[in-house]
């Protein structure tokens, strides 16, 4: 003992150290519990929850995350035994690797409790399709918040009332990877966004507000191909044989000078590199030979769930194998359904799922199945036949009645896409040579047979409105058929985007005012924008009427589909759902009328009448028919029955 210390003290002092070593060991001894099942990340919301159990009482706990790169970084405090954070989104828990908590005793913490992510339970809001129509959107070209003219993220965001009154549940978005071109198809990080539209934040937000607001979110995945600055391609071009990379491409350094679709760069050791690229030399092919791309994909998918998307869209799988347009398209196929089955596994088979398969032939698309295909039988059959034909559905929807697909949605019928004429411009200045009127009614018509179809109808944004745009075989491309949406009939105000314009401008184009307005073929006051359409007997009205009878009528967009009449000048289809039917009588012919006997118990709940001078649609409420009933369907009209 030393000298002069009072007894007193020394006690005191070892009471002290005691106490310590107690609460101490009772921290090490007493730490939080978190098990499986007690966290749970839901990936449309965005919202981290973490639950524990403790024996300790009236304390604060502190939590946290580590990161794969070994940051270690607080998420809150809190003295409940839960926290809920809110906006930690997807990227943040993709690059999470543990979950933590810890006890603070005597100011101090315990040692930290971890959970691996593999253990976090993924949820996600319940989005039901209610009119199982797909609406096409590209960013850049649909609403701009900021005011550089190019279409974003929160512009999508801040519209989404607008999709929400236009009836679609389901918006499936051209590419928002970052990528070296205007749109999208050539990517360069597949683990990134399109910095034109915003920061990844903004992205994962617009996919929040659409969940919340019953709109699925379907992402293009282009894995075909990447651009040729991707820094994959780049590596392997500079190390060729030595790259990690080497074998992600198709890539020599044998002479292929002279080969169809094979290209050549020069590193900077003076080596020529041949490379596979179907597409164009800046879209090098990647090389499905090699696990580690399909491996590499599979990554790609867990990401951009884990952010929130709810299904995909595949860009050009008839070419994932062969040496030409038409060559390899059942290794192909092949590839697809294992890439459609992964998705599935992790979203269920509910997953919107399609494959853009770029052929008529219902014998190569039904060769995808059960991966649906986007229905270019039907496209090519109502676009070769505007007014009808017969046998018009049996040889353009019937080849997907098979039972290899899942649920309803086993294909996907369009009219109009990003690589297309746009209809309407089809129909009037080429079909009904410049008669705006005819030329408007025919292509409501076809739209009204479109959308009586089983599967998910699919609309290109601006159909709605009647967009206009040709494509050109020269230098811009495909470029003027994926102009600005026109929401204003002066083509100015807030949101207009209007990106196309400088580069009209740049390369001196100045067809159609193309570089005042950015719109080659959509003028001022010409009747085409939201603004002009919203009242009367608009091709607005029309699109926003027709979809919400599909979610009306669950029969409409759910249900089986029968064709009872395939004839030129009348087409009758009948969905069942339940105990509910719905009868759609269309009559695409100008001339001939026909007839059909609706069976008592149906009702007339819709109509469009373009015969002669009339321009007509909207609701009916009329009584159910008491007895079988014959009907007239004039040329250019359409009925809609249903019977509960």
């Amino acid at each position: 003992m030393r000298k002069g210390m009072p007894n007193k003290t020394l006690l005191l002092i070892l009471t002290s150290f005691i106490l310590i070593l107690f609460v101490t060991s009772s921290c090490v001894i007493k730490l939080p519990s978190i098990e499986k099942g007690l966290v749970t990340y839901n990936i449309d919301i965005n919202e981290l929850t973490i639950s524990w159990s403790s024996n300790l009482s009236s304390i604060h706990f502190n939590v946290y995350v580590l990161k794969k790169t070994g940051e270690k970084k607080p998420l809150g405090s809190t003295s409940a035994t839960t926290l809920s954070v809110k906006d930690f989104y997807g990227k943040d828990f993709w690059e999470a690797e543990k979950f933590g908590v810890c006890a603070i005793v005597n100011g101090k913490e315990s040692q930290t409790k971890y959970i691996n992510k593999e253990d976090v339970s993924i949820t996600s809001l319940n989005v039901p399709l209610t009119s199982s129509t797909m609406y096409t959107l590209f960013i850049r070209s649909f609403y701009d918040t900021n005011n550089d003219g190019v279409g974003d993220y929160n512009g999508v965001a801040q519209k989404v009332d607008y999709l929400k009154t236009l009836g679609v549940d389901t918006v499936w978005f051209l590419p928002f990877n970052k990528a070296k071109s205007y749109h999208g198809y050539d990517v360069e990080d597949y683990y990134d966004v399109e910095p034109d539209y915003g920061t990844f934040a903004q992205l994962e937000n617009m996919i929040k507000t659409l969940n919340q607001n019953g709109i699925r979110v379907v992402m293009d995945l282009v894995v075909n191909h990447t651009s040729d600055t991707h820094p994959w391609f780049l590596d392997a071009i500079e190390n060729t044989t030595n790259s990690k990379y080497w074998s992600y491409y198709i890539m020599t350094l044998e002479n292929r000078d002279g080969w169809n679709h094979w290209h050549w760069k020069i590193n900077s050791k003076g080596l020529k590199v041949y490379y596979f690229g179907l597409f164009d030399s800046s879209m090098p092919d990647l090389n499905f030979d090699n696990p580690q791309v399909m491996n590499e994909i599979k990554r790609i998918i867990d990401f951009w769930i884990t952010v929130g998307v709810d299904g995909f869209r595949l860009d050009a799988p008839k070419h994932y194998k062969g040496w030409d347009w038409n060559d390899g398209i059942s290794d192909s196929a092949a590839i697809a359904r294992e890439i459609e089955s992964y998705i599935r596994s992790k979203l269920g088979n509910d997953a919107i799922v399609v494959g853009e398969v770029y052929d008529g032939n219902p014998s190569v698309l039904s060769q995808f199945a059960p991966m649906p295909a986007f229905n270019f039988t039907f496209m090519y059959g109502i676009t070769g036949n505007h007014e009808g034909k017969d046998n018009l559905l049996g040889e353009t929807i019937s080849w997907v009645n098979g039972a290899s697909y899942y649920l309803n949605v086993k294909h996907f019928p369009f009219i109009d896409n990003h690589d297309l004429n746009r209809w309407i411009s089809v129909l009037i200045d080429q079909k009904y040579s410049g008669n705006t009127q005819v030329g408007t009614k025919q292509y409501i018509l076809t739209n009204a047979l479109l959308l009586s179809l089983n599967g998910m109808p699919v609309i290109y944004y601006g159909n709605e409105i009647g967009l206009r745009g040709w494509k050109w075989d020269q230098d811009p491309w495909d470029l003027p058929v994926r102009e600005p949406m026109q929401w204003y009939a002066s083509q100015n105000g807030a949101g207009q985007t209007w990106w196309t314009k400088p580069i009209y401008q740049q390369k001196g184009i100045t067809f159609g005012n193309a570089n005042v307005d950015g719109a080659m073929y959509d003028d001022p006051n010409d009747g085409v924008s939201v603004e002009e359409q919203m009242n009367g007997y608009t091709i607005y009205n029309f699109f926003k009427q027709f979809i919400n009878l599909r979610k009306t009528y669950p029969a409409l967009s759910k249900g089986l589909l029968t064709i009872e009449r395939d004839w030129k000048n009348l087409y009758v289809v009948r969905r069942t759902y339940g105990s509910q039917e719905v009868l759609v009588l269309i009559n695409l012919d100008p001339t001939w009328p026909n007839n059909y006997t609706v069976p008592a118990g149906y009702r007339w709940v819709w109509y469009a009448f373009f015969n002669e001078s009339l321009f007509e649609f909207g609701n009916k409420n009329e009584s159910t028919l008491s007895q079988d009933t014959n009907w007239t369907v004039n040329p250019r009209q359409v009925y809609v029955f249903v019977k509960d």
